[in-house]
């Protein structure tokens, strides 16, 4: 039933329409700029439907991602195409469609199994990466007949060094582009309430001493900053039943500390890093979505939830980093921006 709702939304067609156009006028390489939570993954699976092409491989940057991926385009198409994953853990080398972790794709050993033209299209997502030399040394490898890049955040502070620019990678060749703002008016997205609130005192570790940063670590999670963050998260609030949220931290032993406090406190909280399974990390979603005993308010994470996961239910994303980046800013922002049952709006809280 899934299969026969599942129709493309306002972007996903027009992307296909202008990634015809691309292919016919004998381009290789097209790129598909659209925000976080419009539905990129469907829309190349769409593509990859409507252009008729019989192998393909999808290149993520985490296990995860591939999975989410799969179990997508795995709603798109009937059983006509294998598909299968090629990660640290799965070995499924001859499937049509492979949803691969360029880890394990640019290894010498894993791009020597596949001839240079395996594939009719090579789909990079989050391809804002695809500067970094593992992405540049699979670019190099392979000659299919189309090179999908697919970002909500094309532009990165070294765009002017040779070689890192996105769009010249792609050729130029801007397939669909649809920002937050038009997302937004399209109704494709999540309303956002954003609050900038003035956190207790400027951090950053940057040229500051050993010393020093441990005085700013102990700053950083001192029962002040607790109670302050607490207090303005119940004052502004969240849409549904109860809060699910997610708070980005700067490091790893801030996120431990604060969880640790917060828990003290009566919240209930788990701390995420790059260090943990994929097992935790699934299980700890699962803790945060469903309403059961077990139930968690909010995961602290670092860096792992920026991009590529999607919990469509969080309710309320709090920053407590500072971030000069834009990519980053939007990538956090993002993760809640995904529509959910019982959630009208999504309550962002950014401490400055």
């Amino acid at each position: 039933i899934e299969k026969y709702r599942l129709q493309p939304n306002s972007m996903q067609i027009g992307f296909i329409t202008n990634l015809q156009k691309i292919v016919e006028a004998g381009e290789k390489r097209a790129l598909l700029i659209s925000a976080t939570g419009t539905g990129k993954t469907y829309a190349s699976a769409f593509a990859m439907r409507e252009l008729g092409y019989k192998r393909v491989l999808f290149l993520v940057h985490r296990g995860q991602i591939a999975k989410q991926a799969l179990e997508s385009y795995k709603k798109v198409f009937d059983k006509s195409v294998s598909m299968g994953m090629v990660t640290g853990k799965h070995q499924d080398y001859n499937a049509d469609y492979i949803f691969a972790t360029i880890q394990t794709l640019s290894k010498e050993d894993v791009l020597e199994k596949y001839d240079r033209n395996a594939f009719d299209a090579i789909v990079i997502d989050e391809a804002h990466h695809s500067s970094a030399n593992s992405y540049k040394k699979v670019m190099e490898y392979f000659t299919p007949k189309l090179w999908l890049g697919m970002t909500a955040t094309p532009d990165k502070r070294d765009d002017n060094l040779e070689g890192r620019n996105i769009y010249e990678i792609f050729n130029h060749q801007i397939a669909y582009e649809i920002r937050l703002q038009d997302a937004m008016e399209e109704d494709l997205l999540c309303t956002f309430h954003y609050f900038g609130i003035t956190d207790l005192k400027v951090i950053s570790d940057a040229g500051k001493s050993a010393t020093e940063k441990m005085e700013s670590f102990r700053y950083l999670t001192s029962d002040e900053r607790v109670e302050h963050v607490m207090k303005q998260a119940e004052y502004f609030g969240h849409s549904g039943e109860r809060v699910k949220g997610l708070i980005f931290c700067s490091r790893i032993e801030e996120a431990n500390e604060l969880s640790k406090k917060f828990n003290e406190y009566g919240w209930r909280t788990l701390a995420l890093s790059g260090a943990d399974s994929e097992e935790v990390r699934r299980d700890a979603i699962e803790r945060l979505v469903n309403d059961d005993i077990n139930e968690l308010d909010y995961i602290l994470s670092v860096d792992i939830f920026s991009e590529g996961v999607d919990v469509p239910e969080i309710n309320q994303v709090i920053m407590l980093r500072p971030t000069q980046s834009p990519i980053v800013f939007i990538q956090q922002l993002g993760r809640g921006l995904r529509k959910a049952e019982d959630k009208e709006y999504v309550v962002i809280l950014d401490f400055i």
